[in-house]
């Protein structure tokens, strides 16, 4: 993104308005970060409220039958108390797994402003020096070596905190990156260990220069990953504990049974 001709006002208009989105894209990323930080609480919480909620399932399932066994209500006066009974316990598990959900959403979220161009974080000047020099980084990032591009990074990192550089060199050597993994897929070879190795280097090279932008990850892949995975496995730890007690597995089991499909498992 160019700055925008038309004199004084509007160069002064642009900068306001790059201030603003700006504070508006760290306060967002402030907020998920947040959210994130609480992840363990999230958890924590929700399990002591399935705790509580499965202890008042069975004590109200209990309610319905006296001492011998036998039912305390006619079968449909039973069935509507178990299904009340069902609903709350239902509607309290959906209320924890929506907030694992969230921790999800966040994840996701956080991801995709990963890949927002931090040219924003560069002053109007700054933007005209990345705009003549941008064709010159986007050559050599794209045509030197693996090892000579990492080599090449740090050199520009022990530079100094030099901004114009900092976002050239990450932006065109992130792309180098992807580029030479598409170029393996499309191909069907698969990355050798050396080549990953030698990428591996590079986005440690990449990382301190977004830093220097003020957009380095708030996650990396990996660290995304393990949080939704830990999401996901919280999820269905929860499904699994409500479907023990209401019912819903061993009406599965029996389906299963009837129409013959547990035999094949």
């Amino acid at each position: 993104m160019l700055p925008p001709r038309g004199g004084v006002t509007s160069t002064m208009a642009h900068m306001r308005t790059m201030r603003k989105d700006r504070d508006t894209m760290n306060q967002t990323i402030n907020g998920l970060t947040s959210i994130l930080n609480k992840a363990d609480e999230t958890y924590e919480t929700g399990n002591v409220e399935i705790d509580k909620a499965l202890e008042k399932f069975a004590t109200g399932k209990a309610r319905l039958f006296r001492d011998d066994g036998s039912a305390v209500y006619a079968d449909a006066v039973y069935r509507e108390k178990l299904e009340a009974l069902t609903a709350e316990l239902h509607s309290t598990a959906g209320r924890v797994v929506a907030g694992a959900e969230a921790q999800i959403a966040t994840v996701n979220r956080l991801q995709e402003i990963e890949h927002t161009d931090p040219i924003g974080n560069l002053s109007l000047d700054q933007q005209q020096q990345a705009s003549a020099r941008a064709g010159f980084v986007k050559e050599d990032a794209m045509l030197l070596s693996l090892p000579d591009l990492t080599r090449r990074l740090v050199g520009v990192g022990a530079a100094g905190k030099e901004k114009v550089d900092a976002y050239l060199w990450s932006r065109y050597s992130r792309q180098r990156i992807e580029a030479e993994r598409t170029q393996r897929e499309e191909s069907g070879r698969p990355l050798d260990p050396t080549t990953r190795a030698q990428i591996t280097s590079v986005i440690d090279a990449i990382t301190p220069l977004e830093a220097a932008l003020g957009s380095s990850p708030a996650l990396t892949k990996g660290q995304a990953a393990q949080r939704i995975a830990a999401a996901r496995r919280f999820q269905q730890g929860v499904r699994s504990r409500v479907g023990d007690v209401d019912g819903a597995k061993e009406g599965m089991v029996r389906a299963m049974l009837r129409t013959g499909r547990y035999a094949n498992l």
